[in-house]
């Protein structure tokens, strides 16, 4: 019987070993998803929960063990602690009902609006990086300075059909190039601001900026214009619209690097 009872624990065992290790990493998965929605939670509002916390442990505590210092300090010292318990039992419920719905959505929100966000510095890179002639450079966009970026502005005959853009079977070209990453970076901005109740407020003024700026409101010069037929006379709205790009592409490698391949055409490769 204890031979037959061994064998029965030594058969269990992988399961209960396999069940134990399953529900130890969801404990420690779901204290990890706690833990990244309570450091979201804004800072003002964590350093009131320590104080809080302290400062009724203190009256609790401490304090109370010691005579009043003068009439009416332990009904003081009763209000700020009913005053803490209070904020902590409200914090707890705003973290439970509101915040951490607000950030399953600002991330649902994120993984669409990051992605948008690098096709917008994607295309303002490509403003530049087939004008230059130049050896690849691993891959790596670098912003020209201002005299590099008139010098090649120069150089190019925007009316030459040897720009990237293939249109019924042959390339067009250099304004319809850009005419083209335009659009497209208008797509992706109206696509994102319609989503502007769950943007950062900075997010939405670089959006704002780009989309107002001398690149896409004066655009119809490259049209109009004829008796140029380089970019040096566009020099001016694009050196301002790059260093929009710029700023735009710092604020995504801060806060949207983990969303970059994160929907549309990578979606499926996660």
């Amino acid at each position: 019987m204890s031979r037959a009872g061994r064998n029965i624990i030594i058969r269990t065992s992988p399961t209960c070993t396999v069940i134990c290790h399953f529900l130890r990493s969801y404990e420690i998965n779901i204290m990890k998803k706690q833990l990244y929605y309570f450091k979201s939670v804004r800072k003002d509002l964590k350093i009131l929960l320590g104080v809080a916390i302290l400062l009724y442990c203190l009256i609790e505590v401490i304090l109370k063990r010691y005579d009043e210092v003068f009439a009416g300090a332990s009904k003081i010292g009763d209000f700020f602690s009913k005053l803490s318990v209070s904020y902590v039992s409200a914090f707890i419920f705003y973290f439970i009902v509101v915040h951490i719905k607000n950030q399953k959505d600002k991330d649902n929100i994120n993984e669409f609006v990051g992605y948008e966000i690098f096709q917008i510095i994607i295309n303002g890179h490509l403003l530049i990086s087939p004008l230059d002639k130049a050896p690849d450079k691993g891959g790596q966009f670098e912003y020209p300075d201002q005299k590099k970026l008139f010098d090649l502005l120069a150089s190019v005959d925007r009316t030459a059909n040897d720009s990237p853009l293939i249109s019924s079977g042959s390339k067009v070209n250099w304004n319809y190039w850009y005419e083209y990453l335009k659009n497209n970076t208008e797509k992706s901005l109206a696509k994102i601001l319609a989503r502007y109740t769950h943007l950062d407020s900075e997010l939405i003024k670089l959006l704002t900026r780009i989309e107002n700026s001398f690149f896409f409101i004066q655009f119809n010069m490259l049209f109009t214009i004829t008796h140029d037929n380089t970019f040096k006379f566009f020099h001016i709205q694009l050196v301002t619209y790059l260093n929009l790009i710029q700023e735009l592409e710092k604020y995504a490698l801060k806060h949207f690097s983990n969303n970059r391949f994160s929907t549309s055409d990578f979606h499926g490769w996660r």
